[in-house]
């Protein structure tokens, strides 16, 4: 009997310690959050714009950042006439849906809505299904004052390189002539200057945008450090650092032209 009862003691302790650890085969509950980009974007469309400007935020790398996240809040809820916030994936270290609820439950508290694209750590494990679940598809679009936004998975190591990701044929389509557009923003995680991504297919990916009339800019993150295009690059670029060094950038695009800021905090 005593031996019985020391078992189930052990069993409660191994069982509070898994409480407490992420695993990449952790599923859903009725309760989990589901279609958030969509919402995400309902709130966004459900203001009227009071003029052409467009302002945003460009962040990345939130993951195992607990400790930096109530400052990137406090100070991106701290600034003025900013439209959303785009979060350029890696949301999570191992791709579970408990990582994403908690990221989930962190950026409600942020006045303007949250979008976010998937990164390479995000496809970790069933990391792929739970992002589709919670966030929706992997590439997706919209349109807001005029520009195009065409947010698009790019994690091909997490592919095996297999030529398919990114989706050129997906991107082509998306970079068609569209009617009330007259610029278009790429968002991914992982840019094209990394090994990351499928190198084979750099050459094609960067021309579709240089090739576009009103192509403005490629937003990523993935290198924890801020990077940019030199002036005069046709694939004019934009890497944000990460949550993780206190950082994020304010991008403004008006007329087709950008400039950004630097924001630390």
């Amino acid at each position: 009997m005593k031996i019985f009862t020391k078992l189930l003691l052990l069993s409660g302790l191994l069982a509070g310690c898994n409480a407490f650890e992420y695993s990449p085969n952790q599923t859903f509950d009725r309760n989990s959050p589901t279609d958030l980009n969509r919402k995400a974007l309902e709130q966004l469309m459900s203001v009227q714009p009071k003029n052409d400007t467009l302002k945003f935020i460009l962040s990345g790398d939130t993951q195992r950042s607990y400790k930096e996240i109530p400052g990137f809040i406090e100070k991106v809820n701290s600034l003025d006439k900013v439209d959303f916030i785009l979060v350029a994936g890696d949301i999570t270290e191992f791709g579970s849906s408990k990582e994403m609820e908690g990221y989930a439950t962190r950026m409600k508290k942020m006045r303007v809505p949250v979008i976010t694209v998937i990164g390479n750590h995000d496809l970790t494990g069933r990391g792929r299904a739970a992002y589709a679940r919670m966030f929706g598809d992997l590439n997706f679009s919209f349109i807001y004052k005029g520009t195009k936004f065409i947010c698009h998975d790019t994690n091909s190591r997490e592919y095996k390189y297999n030529g398919q990701v990114p989706d050129l044929n997906w991107l082509a389509q998306e970079l068609k002539p569209t009617a009330g557009v007259k610029g278009y923003i790429s968002v991914g995680h992982v840019p094209p200057l990394s090994e990351d991504f499928d190198q084979k297919l750099v050459p094609k990916y960067k021309a579709q945008f240089e090739n576009t009339q009103g192509f403005v800019a490629a937003l990523y993150g993935h290198t924890h450090t801020y990077l940019t295009s030199e002036p005069g690059d046709r694939f004019n670029y934009l890497v944000t650092g990460s949550v993780e060094n206190k950082e994020f950038i304010i991008v403004t695009v008006l007329n087709n032209n950008i400039t950004h800021e630097r924001v630390f905090y």
